[in-house]
């Protein structure tokens, strides 16, 4: 399993301005702007991982060897949004889109799923040695009716605020936990 980043967050769920009031820095003082941004960014990065969900929206493609044996595929990167394609590879490396009347997408549970539809099965076919299938889905909060919760910006703000402490040494391990903690309940555990 293969998972790419196709199109990245194209804003960043917290700001510059709001780092600067947790941090209690002068609005006006432009000298921190860009080590604030890397933070900001690192921060929610650490936060996707941590918590297997995308913090705004984004598309990624997710390549496996083969369909697998059960009916559905679970997709990294909770909320999902939707599904752009399912293509598979075979061993004429001849590209073929599955359609999307053959399966349907759940955007309810978390991970979301591409499920079979009913009487519906995988593609039979001579797959290529390597990433044979290729899903591309849109993911995160952002999309329609999903605002990242809450405790997603607290939790940023506290990471931002321990990378500012610590800029020159390794966060300790009681910090971290402690931005942990605050991600623990909201956490996407996968097979």
């Amino acid at each position: 399993m293969a998972l790419k980043l196709i199109t990245p967050i194209s804003t960043e769920p917290i700001t510059r301005a709001q780092v600067k009031q947790h941090l209690r820095l002068d609005i006006n003082d432009n000298g921190e702007d860009n080590q604030i941004d890397t933070w900001i960014a690192a921060a929610r990065t650490y936060g996707e991982g941590y918590t297997n969900r995308a913090f705004g929206t984004q598309t990624w493609e997710l390549s496996l060897d083969n369909f697998p044996c059960r009916g559905y595929i679970e997709l990294p990167k909770a909320p999902l949004q939707g599904v752009a394609s399912v293509k598979y590879i075979d061993s004429t490396t001849t590209e073929n889109t599955m359609s999307d009347t053959d399966y349907i997408v759940d955007t309810r549970n978390e991970p979301g799923k591409i499920v079979l539809g009913y009487g519906k099965s995988w593609p039979s076919f001579t797959p290529a040695p390597v990433n044979a299938v290729i899903i591309r889905y849109i993911c995160g909060y952002g999309g329609v009716s999903s605002i990242i919760p809450k405790t997603f910006i607290h939790a940023m703000l506290v990471h931002v605020g321990y990378m500012y402490k610590y800029r020159d040494v390794e966060i300790p391990k009681a910090d971290m936990d402690s931005v942990n903690r605050i991600y623990y309940p909201d956490r996407i555990f996968t097979l």
